[in-house]
């Protein structure tokens, strides 16, 4: 690979320039009290040949890929038509090239490098060509970007000035000056050296070794490229999720449900049976809304929630979460109101209820014996004398563990005298 040279010492040969560019110690007199010519420092010494030192970058475009890049995605900024012979090239957060709005500096192959500026984000990488990739795209991003690739020998763009040469340290040239070796610079805040992959030891070249990054001198000019600014895009968002979309709770227990959306979504509500959740001392929402906690749950909390999400361009419900909400039985009771007085032969039917949820399983007992009736319904048809007496049911609800009993009495008669009244109605947990 060609070999970077640079100004400095005190050879009698002169110094070693880079081609095209004419010698600049003429133009740099020494006077009196000031150091020799070979350090003195050279400012507005260099007078480029622009056909022999490649001469000015053609204003190049800069190509979004996408070119409607979207929150929560990915981009592509690629420099069109770069020189093959780009050294390095710096890209900048802003319409200028201030090293606070830096990003990154990449050292294209042979010997491929990154070196993160005080912009990165961790997103950002660099890769073939000086393209710039920058993965999950947040608002933040939205702006002006810039590039600033660097050819060998590249002069100044018109209006800008050049890199500044600091003055070379001092040191005696061996009479057989060693070979140099391949250097790789680009100037960022300094001029940034590293040396090339399988070239020379640098010892000797400037009196240190190994050459570090960051030394002073040398020649180095920024050739920025028109910003292109990334204009970022709502997405539509997709549907939400609400997770668990099943919820059963012990009244006075808590529940927790999360809205699983796209981090694009600006804004975050729940809503209960189709209303909005009016905000309350008692409902817990995380700082986005994204999660919302229910503690000390009444049955009224039970039912239907959602979480809606929208942005400037788009709003989503999420599909229906159910919270059941399991309490009970309180009590129970026989719907069929006392005293109860059948004849012989005739129909009887009595009904359970009681307030529960889940719906509890039931018994029905008989002047204190099991009838295996498990259904909320006992009939007997048609009535004997071996159904008359004293009927309990019992619901029981697995969930709470709670049970409560109901009962009434009954009295068959071939003439129909009246039975006895209901019984007592009780309750336990």
């Amino acid at each position: 690979m060609p070999r970077s040279r640079f100004f400095g010492g005190n050879s009698a040969a002169g110094p070693l320039l880079p081609e095209g560019l004419r010698d600049p110690l003429p133009n740099c007199r020494r006077r009196p009290g000031r150091a020799a010519p070979g350090t003195c420092l050279l400012r507005w010494c260099l007078e480029p040949a622009l056909s022999a030192a490649g001469g000015f970058f053609t204003f190049m475009p800069i190509v979004l890929t996408p070119r409607s890049p979207e929150v929560g995605g990915d981009v592509s900024l690629a420099p069109q038509n770069l020189p093959q012979d780009v050294l390095v090239c710096s890209w900048y957060r802003s319409a200028t090239t201030h090293e606070s709005s830096r990003i990154l500096t990449y050292y294209p192959p042979p010997a491929p490098d990154q070196i993160p500026g005080p912009a990165h984000t961790g997103r950002e990488t660099a890769g073939p060509g000086c393209t710039l990739h920058i993965a999950g795209l947040t608002l933040s991003d939205t702006g002006n970007y810039t590039t600033s690739p660097r050819r060998p020998h590249s002069p100044a763009l018109p209006g800008e000035k050049p890199g500044v040469l600091a003055p070379s340290p001092s040191f005696s040239n061996p009479p057989a000056p060693p070979p140099l070796p391949s250097l790789i610079c680009s100037w960022i805040t300094a001029l940034y050296c590293r040396q090339a992959p399988g070239s020379e030891s640098s010892t000797g070249l400037w009196g240190r070794s190994p050459v570090q990054r960051g030394l002073p001198w040398g020649l180095g000019w920024i050739q920025p490229l028109p910003p292109v600014t990334l204009s970022l895009f709502p997405e539509m968002l997709p549907r939400p999720t609400v997770t668990p979309d099943q919820t059963q709770v012990l009244e006075n227990g808590t529940f927790t449900l999360t809205c699983n959306s796209s981090p694009s979504a600006d804004t975050v509500l729940w809503l209960r049976d189709g209303a909005s959740l009016a905000p309350s001392e008692r409902l817990g929402l995380s700082p986005e809304n994204r999660t919302l906690m229910v503690p000390n749950v009444t049955r009224g909390d039970a039912g239907t929630y959602q979480c809606e999400v929208g942005n400037p361009v788009s709003s989503v419900r999420s599909e229906p979460s159910t919270v059941m909400v399991a309490y009970g039985p309180d009590s129970a009771r026989i719907d069929l109101p006392g005293p109860i007085a059948l004849t012989l032969r005739s129909p009887l039917n009595l009904t359970c209820v009681s307030d529960s949820v889940p719906a509890p399983s039931y018994r029905w007992v008989l002047n204190g014996t099991d009838t295996n009736e498990t259904r909320i319904i006992l009939t007997f048809n048609p009535t004997t004398w071996a159904q008359q007496g004293t009927y309990k049911c019992r619901a029981h609800n697995p969930i709470t563990n709670r049970t409560a009993w109901g009962s009434v009495a009954q009295r068959a008669a071939d003439t129909g005298i009246p039975g006895l009244a209901p019984m007592g109605v009780g309750s336990s947990g």
